[in-house]
């Protein structure tokens, strides 16, 4: 099924306070954390439901998943009949409470 991608305004601000968190110590492995990250997206792009619900965010349609990249990040995104949109990369030692900030409608 093919399903329009959109990435959010949010997401964008999280990719970009991590790779800069992260480049400050070592810019070698922001680079690796920007393309470990394309390559997961690539494949979640292929088979969105391949990847687990988030927990935190439970709906009867498990519209909410996540995929860990780097053994330490989570990519969380929203999959419905038209739409795979992409909320949020967080650090996999974020509190819960968290998490659900991030459930949304509004997709700016």
């Amino acid at each position: 099924m093919k399903r329009k991608k959109l990435f959010t305004r949010s997401f964008a601000k999280y990719f970009e306070a991590n790779y800069q968190y992260i480049y400050k110590e070592s810019p070698q492995n922001a680079r690796k954390f920007a393309k470990d990250l394309d390559s997961k997206i690539e494949k979640i792009k292929e088979r969105p439901t391949a990847f687990p619900p988030e927990s935190a965010l439970p709906t009867k349609k498990n519209w909410y998943r996540f995929a860990i990249f780097m053994n330490k990040w989570k990519i969380i995104y929203k999959v419905t009949n038209d739409l795979l949109i992409f909320l949020a990369i967080i650090h996999t030692n974020r509190h819960e409470k968290q998490i659900k900030r991030i459930r949304t409608n509004k997709y700016q």
